[in-house]
């Protein structure tokens, strides 16, 4: 099966339920004899599980107990082992950290944060976890702004190198207090099987966009009360992105790490970033994307 995703084809033996398509696999995902050792607990958790990290044979290795391994084979094959019977579970961890070892291996800067396309440019939100990544997406989403990813945000650059978002998937996990909150159908969402209380919410695929859409500004939610807002200084961003990269980092390391460092500046150079106190209210939330946008 052929899908798109990230403005890549893929090729995978198990149904990843993203937009199916003809052509070229830039990509394959497929089932393959693992065995590995010697990994390192990793500062990633995925439906409460800490992921383990490692190398075979100078190959990145990522590993969930009773869940599943996954290797990179080559620069465009990703092995997998399955280590549980739930399929939805499985496509869940697919679709995160999984994929995000093959973008990396194309050299893209990866961040774990949301994206929106507002007009013809792309917003880039980050924050810890519960700062309200996909509960601000969602918002934007429910007035027709074209969600470009959620989780995991892939920027590419283009010839000019300026840095563009690559259009992941046109899907968000809600906490179930946002759903309420936000008014969304709960009985239109199909379960996140992230562990908690989130569901999912498909964007009609008609508002998703096919190229790459140019990085305009990224936010990093803080909480609301915070007091460590305003604009990030050039020299401070190879840091802020790294405390948002969203594999472990354990990976950057060596070339990576420069690789990562120098994009850092590439994109802080180009791109405003802001430290903003997320709205206290959903009230506020929604008078907040009505600023940003208008």
């Amino acid at each position: 099966m052929l899908f798109h995703a990230y403005s890549y084809i893929i090729e995978s033996d198990f149904d990843l339920h993203l937009p199916e398509v003809h052509g070229i696999p830039d990509f394959y995902i497929s089932s393959a004899s693992l065995s590995v050792s010697q990994l390192t607990y990793a500062n990633v958790y995925r439906k409460g599980v800490q992921a383990q990290v490692g190398y075979d044979h100078l190959l990145p290795v990522l590993h969930w107990e009773n869940i599943a391994t996954f290797q990179v084979l080559s620069p465009n094959h990703l092995g997998y082992k399955r280590l549980g019977e739930d399929d939805d579970v499985f496509r869940l961890f697919v679709l995160s950290e999984a994929l995000g070892l093959l973008l990396l291996q194309k050299g893209l800067f990866l961040l774990h944060g949301s994206a929106v396309k507002v007009k013809d440019q792309a917003m880039v939100f980050l924050g810890r976890p519960g700062a309200g990544k996909s509960t601000t997406l969602a918002a934007f989403a429910q007035h027709n702004h074209p969600i470009l990813s959620d989780d995991l945000t892939a920027i590419w650059f283009n010839d000019t190198a300026q840095p563009c978002v690559l259009p992941g998937f046109p899907q968000v996990k809600i906490w179930e207090n946002s759903v309420d909150n936000l008014g969304f159908d709960k009985k239109s969402l199909q379960p996140a099987f992230e562990g908690h209380n989130k569901f999912l919410y498909q964007q009609p695929i008609s508002l998703f966009p096919t190229e790459p859409v140019l990085l305009k500004k990224v936010i990093i939610l803080q909480r609301p009360y915070s007091s460590k807002t305003g604009a990030v200084k050039l020299t401070e961003s190879p840091l802020e992105f790294t405390q948002h990269f969203p594999l472990p980092s354990y990976l950057l390391r060596g070339d990576w790490l420069k690789k990562h460092f120098q994009n850092s500046l590439s994109i802080a150079s180009k791109v405003a970033i802001e430290k903003v106190a997320r709205p206290k209210t959903f009230k506020a939330l929604q008078k907040w994307i009505h600023d940003l946008t208008h």
